[in-house]
């Protein structure tokens, strides 16, 4: 009987770690599907570049296609309840669409600004990392003139589709940047305080840090 009980122990000891074993590896990325974010990342490249390389285009049509390009790319629904935190649930239906609304908006003003400084930048994918939740972070360089600057996209899939979840730039997370304010705002005025700081630009979106010189 001790010998059966132990027998009995011994198989579900192991049943267990065999459960543990496979739901970790099916939690972590695979080769493949690093590979497939890269080429989302290299895709998204080649659609932004081609728009700011194009010398029929005005500068305010290629803010608008680039903006576009975002609004498909990424998951601004993710990115907002990211930002939010345990404050999500403090919002109401109308108040997480109305705050989605504005961060998407705010960071698209922000970013187009951007565009104004656009010298024939190029950009190019550095390496990719496998992260816990099936996420990937695909780093790239952005080789200006003046130096290049680290970009790094965090990635996640979405009804077998890849979106972009934060960006960080020079180690910099538009994500945690954004929490940190998120939370002091809504703690001293509530929700709505929030959504209207974001509508008039009252938030700060993160910098990268001064370029080095090559």
């Amino acid at each position: 009987m001790r010998r059966e009980r132990m027998l009995r122990t011994a198989a579900a000891t192991a049943a267990a770690l065999c459960f543990v074993v496979a739901t970790a590896v099916a939690a972590a990325p695979s080769g493949a599907a690093e590979g497939d974010a890269r080429k989302f990342v290299q895709g998204t490249i080649d659609q932004v570049l081609g728009v700011l390389h194009d010398g029929q285009l005005p500068l305010a049509e290629k803010k608008n296609r680039v903006e576009q390009i975002a609004y498909e790319r990424f998951d601004f629904e993710l990115i907002s309840r990211l930002v939010l935190a345990r404050n999500w649930d403090k919002f109401s239906a109308k108040q997480k669409t109305d705050f989605i609304d504005a961060f998407k908006k705010h960071l698209s003003a922000t970013y187009r600004d951007t565009l104004n400084n656009f010298k024939d930048e190029r950009i190019a994918i550095a390496s990719s990392r496998a992260e816990k939740n099936g996420d990937v972070t695909v780093m790239t360089l952005v080789k200006g003139t003046t130096g290049d600057t680290k970009v790094d996209y965090r990635l996640r899939q979405n009804g077998g589709d890849w979106r972009g979840i934060d960006v960080i730039i020079e180690g910099v997370s538009l994500v945690q940047n954004f929490r940190s304010q998120a939370q002091e705002i809504v703690s001293a005025e509530g929700p709505d305080g929030l959504i209207q700081k974001l509508r008039d630009k009252q938030i700060k979106s993160p910098k990268p840090k001064a370029q080095k010189k090559a």
